[in-house]
């Protein structure tokens, strides 16, 4: 006992020794480096041959000023050292003015120590090594941030882009290369002014490329390989500055855009996709370009021809010859047939070659080697039709009806001698019909046609818009001059009334002049603002006329639309607000300032007079309470992992509209209804209508009248008497979501008492107490009985009357993220005076012997779901 207590004594001698002689750097940094020495296997020797840990390899410091005696740790540089272990945490805390971090080509692992708030930190290098997470908000407030590489950490959790990257304006180089990103990569490209190099290959990254790219300075754009990334690369003729693109790999079609504005780019690798159409001529007049690779695509027309000091590989697609020179006449023009079009996959997958009459689809030729039918009908085409129809001087039939064509029909399909029947029937067409000759039958009618047709009767064969027959027309003006008389009777024995009403009107709309002049000006004030403004005109294009509703709420229709460049998008139409404009414009900016990958992005929005529409990104998978809600054999389609994956990720979001915003926003309407799932289930919030937004240091709103959805509306948001409006009352209804993914169930029942709500957390509440979980779908595994109980006791915390007994959103992650016993099992959630609740949850850390018995009651029920 006595050697023990001798060495002890040593011990902490020793330990007091080290702090206490090393006064050059503080007691917080000193500490954290012995907690560093501990963890790291094999630590240099050196570190344990100097007290001066100034000294040690590897850790450099640098003096406050040059007369100060005290210095702080500038760098730690841990490089190619064969190192392993877990690195402490506490890195704000502790080396608050840390510039460079370099463990790069080491072994360490576990979680990535949080990097936020570091202001002074440059550099931070931990590519090759085996760190398995990332904490949230790992890189928030990093200002000085230039270069950070995390690649080829190949055991880490599956995660999104780093949003929290937007405060690091000097940011420069940016390698995630392998390290297990998902989703999308979110519109926040204009964060980066100083971005130069951008490494995202060897992800599982999808989705088209932000548009924000194209008012970026990227040098190297680097995406190649298991990533699947889709949709056209036209972005890239917008970055001037680019020298290196690697696209291979991907999910990409389309044409290759025109290139003529990036007079600096040297490489460029577009192998292995869908690219069709024909090779710009502005890239093979491109004078820097070094190497080039086309292979394996489906690209058409002549062969490309570049610079012999450029590398090129072009086998693998569909040029007409395999040699220079030009394509065969009837090629070419089919091709720009094609153009039109946009080069569609369906069709450059068989227009290859040199001789459109062997084997090419939808085309027919006679014996003689003459195009005599061209059948492009019911394939989903878009784009116009091309005049170069024209060019087929041998043609009989042409049959373009069923797809989703605009614009005109060319006059030059009017002066094909031959032409015999002309269908282009259910399209989208408008203009003046061109005269053609009295043997041609047409079928231009029906669809959603804006053709002008006042010379179609006048043409033989002629199949036009239907129009009425003539008793019916008779009947329906008659009904029509009936009604004008009685109309003109009203007015006649109603006049004092009518001039009354007329008066009113004249007055709200002179108001709602005066109001959009307003708003105009108040819009003109915000000078920075990057959201596109749409015209409703505008609006009725993209949407086909509002042609496809997507679903319809309290606020507004939902279409789809596609933008010109042919992205889809979402256009809620919003019903006619009786608030001031400004406020809605104000909420339009605040929201597009936002850049989160769990909260929907807003594209756009139109506001003239009382119309008001906003366009937000298309989600293929549409609102979660589809996936919820369903009945019988389809109640179990979403995995319980990728329910817990959409539990956290809404998490995640309305933690970023509390704290990770300029401003806080309160979203008063979370439902599954507002949730909305991308191709790959991520979830992403949606609907503002209701928001509030304020100071981020305010932690009490004022609303007037209750808002949100019935089922979801915290209690204090009905009743002042539980506690004032704050961001808990979104945690609130976070809950009650949450709950109803567990149960498959809706919470709420209109039918019942105003109350009625309450009885699904009982219900909930009573299967725990009982040992088991009332589940949408059974779990069939122990790790899945454990997240359900997680997701359970978690959302009966975020429902305690009382907002101060509930989480922050903060909270709720940590806790889903973490393990199972260390939640304590809530007080059961019921409607009574605040002041009687026995527990805040602040009070987690305090819980003593009182706490015992529920964490037992959490373990013996634990239990009994595990042995179902």
């Amino acid at each position: 006992m006595a050697g023990l207590r001798s060495q002890s004594i040593f011990t902490l001698s020793f330990l007091s020794f080290l702090v206490l002689s090393n006064n050059a750097i503080n007691t917080d940094e000193s500490t954290y480096l012995l907690k560093l020495r501990e963890a790291i296997t094999p630590p240099p020797s050196q570190w344990f041959q100097t007290t001066d840990m100034c000294q040690w390899i590897g850790i450099v410091c640098n003096y406050y000023d040059d007369y100060s005696p005290s210095s702080f740790v500038e760098a730690i540089d841990l490089t190619s050292l064969s190192l392993t272990g877990e690195f402490p945490p506490y890195f704000t805390n502790s080396l608050f003015h840390l510039k460079f971090l370099r463990l790069q080509n080491n072994s360490f692992h576990g979680p990535l120590p949080s990097l936020a708030s570091l202001p002074d930190l440059q550099e931070v290098y931990l590519d090759h090594n085996d760190f398995t997470s990332i904490p949230d908000n790992c890189f928030q407030g990093l200002f000085n941030l230039k270069n950070l590489s995390l690649s080829y950490n190949l055991n880490l959790q599956q995660w999104t882009f780093p949003t929290s990257l937007t405060n690091s304006l000097k940011l420069t180089n940016l390698d995630l290369a392998a390290t297990n990103l998902i989703g999308s990569l979110p519109e926040i490209f204009t964060s980066f002014p100083a971005l130069r190099r951008l490494d995202l290959s060897n992800n599982k990254l999808g989705g088209p490329l932000p548009s924000s790219l194209e008012f970026s300075k990227i040098q190297n754009l680097i995406l190649h390989t298991s990533n699947k990334f889709s949709g056209t690369i036209n972005v890239l003729s917008s970055m001037t500055e680019l020298t290196e693109v690697l696209l291979q790999g991907n999910s990409f079609n389309g044409q290759i855009p025109d290139l003529y504005n990036c007079t600096k780019l040297q490489v460029l690798m577009l192998q292995d996709k869908k690219f069709t159409g024909a090779v710009p001529q502005s890239l093979m007049n491109l004078s820097s370009l070094r190497n080039v690779s086309l292979a394996n695509n489906w690209l058409q027309g002549p062969l490309p021809v570049f610079d012999e000091h450029v590398a090129v590989a072009l086998g693998g697609n569909g040029f007409c010859l395999d040699h220079d020179g030009p394509c065969d006449k009837a090629v070419t023009t089919l091709l720009e047939v094609a153009a039109g079009f946009g080069y569609p996959y369906l069709l450059a997958r068989s227009w290859q070659g040199n001789n459109p009459c062997d084997g090419w689809k939808f085309i027919w030729c006679d014996k003689w080697g003459k195009i005599r039918t061209v059948n492009l009908s019911k394939l989903n085409l878009t784009g116009v039709i091309s005049p170069a129809f024209g060019d087929l001087i041998d043609l009989w039939y042409l049959y373009l009806g069923g797809n989703n064509l605009r614009g005109l029909i060319p006059k030059s399909l009017a002066t094909l001698p031959q032409l015999k029947v002309l269908d282009v029937s259910n399209n989208s067409l408008s203009g003046k019909v061109p005269r053609f000759s009295s043997t041609a039958l047409l079928f231009i009618a029906k669809g959603k046609s804006l053709l002008d047709d006042d010379h179609l009767s006048q043409t033989k064969g002629t199949t036009s818009t239907s129009s009425l027959p003539p008793w019916l027309a008779g009947v329906l003006a008659g009904g029509v001059g009936l009604m004008m008389v009685m109309y003109l009777m009203i007015i006649a024995n109603n006049r004092k009334r009518c001039f009354s009403l007329l008066q009113k009107m004249m007055i709200w709309k002179k108001t709602s002049i005066v109001l959009d002049h307003n708003v105009e000006e108040f819009i003109k004030s915000y000078q920075s603002m990057t959201l596109k403004r749409y015209s409703y005109s505008e609006l009725k294009k993209i949407t086909n006329s509002f042609h496809e509703s997507l679903g319809q709420g309290g606020y507004g229709i939902v279409y789809k639309a596609s933008l010109v460049d042919g992205r889809k998008v979402a256009v809620k139409i919003l019903k006619e607000s009786k608030g001031r404009g400004e406020e809605f414009v104000n909420e339009v900016i605040t929201i597009g300032r936002t850049s989160h990958v769990n909260i929907v992005s807003l594209m756009g929005f139109c506001y003239e007079m009382n119309k008001r529409a906003l366009i937000y990104e298309f989600m293929s998978n549409g609102s979660l309470d589809k996936f919820i809600y369903k009945k019988g054999s389809s109640i179990c389609a979403l995995k319980w992992s990728t329910l817990y994956r959409i539990t956290i990720g809404i998490a995640r979001g309305l933690e970023y509209l509390h704290r990770g915003c300029n401003t806080r926003i309160l979203h008063l309407d979370m439902k599954p209804q507002n949730i909305l799932l991308d191709e790959n289930f991520v979830p992403k919030i949606a609907d503002f209508g209701l928001a509030k937004i304020c100071k981020k240091d305010k932690s009490v709103v004022s609303i007037s009248g209750a808002r949100g959805t019935p089922g979801f509306i915290a209690p204090e948001v009905l009743s002042r008497a539980y506690g004032g409006v704050s961001h808990k009352s979104d945690v609130y209804s976070y809950g009650m979501l949450i709950l109803e993914v567990i149960g498959g169930r809706k919470n709420y029942d209109s039918g019942r008492s105003n109350t009625s709500e309450m009885y699904f957390p009982d219900w909930i509440y009573k299967s725990l107490e009982q040992g088991n979980i009332l589940t949408r779908c059974l779990p069939s595994t122990e790790e899945e009985n454990d997240m359900i109980m997680k997701i359970t006791l978690v959302s009966l915390w975020c429902i305690q009357t009382n907002p101060k007994n509930r989480p922050s959103m903060g909270k709720v992650i940590e806790m889903l993220e973490g393990s199972l016993e260390s939640i304590p099992y809530p007080p059961k959630p019921v409607l009574h005076s605040p002041e009687r609740l026995p527990m805040r949850f602040e009070d987690f850390e305090d819980l003593s012997s009182s706490a015992h018995e529920s964490n037992s009651l959490a373990t013996e029920n634990n239990s009994s779901i595990k042995n179902m």
